[in-house]
């Protein structure tokens, strides 16, 4: 019962029992929203013809997100650099908890996203220098094979032993079934990413940490 039932012919029982029915069905569906919808009563909710919902609030309609679109993963082993001035991508162990992310299953440096949207990465990594010449480290986000312009983060470490966490968040626009890579590269192949080991009084930590929010669809 796609359509409203018409009001045909003079007994208007049958007709207030089948539109009664019409309406449990489309009830708990969303009006798709038109141009003549007007966002001037706060609380009007809608189905966007651009595929999600929104919701009028102070003269405008807002997008809803829908559940899914996060995750977060880790790299808890140590991971290292094979060469000097080479981009590594992080090979990601897992991911811990998340819903519309996943690895690939034949690369775990590429993370596939199922549904587009603007994201918020945030990447957090350990450093640890295993000699005492003064190194850099280059991190920053590919997007489908591509780096993303402007967006590396740079720091450098210039003694031995040092322990160094450095982060970045970023914004990117994300299409469906494209993958995003974490990249690495360093001065010196005795900068690490490091794991350090459990302790009696404290837990381990991973090498990298990747949490990925989606904001907007």
């Amino acid at each position: 019962m796609s359509q409203v039932p018409p009001p045909v012919g003079p007994d208007w029982k049958p007709w207030g029992e089948r539109l009664r029915q019409y309406l449990g069905t489309v009830r708990s569906n969303l009006a798709t929203r038109v141009e003549y919808d007007s966002p001037a009563v706060d609380g009007v909710t809608l189905w966007d013809r651009a595929g999600y919902p929104v919701i009028s609030k102070s003269g405008v309609f807002r997008q809803l997100v829908l559940d899914g679109g996060y995750a977060q993963l880790v790299r808890t082993a140590t991971q290292t650099a094979g060469s000097t001035s080479t981009a590594y991508g992080i090979d990601w162990d897992a991911i811990t908890f998340g819903s519309g992310i996943t690895l690939d299953a034949s690369d775990s440096t590429k993370v596939v996203f199922a549904e587009g949207g603007k994201f918020v990465i945030s990447l957090s990594a350990q450093l640890k220098s295993n000699s005492s010449a003064s190194k850099s480290i280059w991190l920053w986000p590919r997007l489908n094979g591509t780096d993303s312009a402007g967006s590396t983060l740079k720091t450098s470490i210039t003694s031995s032993d040092d322990d160094v966490v450095v982060s970045r968040t970023t914004v990117l626009q994300i299409t469906s079934g494209q993958y995003l890579q974490a990249m690495f590269a360093v001065s010196d192949v005795t900068l690490l990413l490091n794991a350090p080991a459990t302790e009696s009084f404290a837990p381990s930590s991973p090498a990298a940490t990747l949490s990925i929010t989606r904001f907007m669809q």
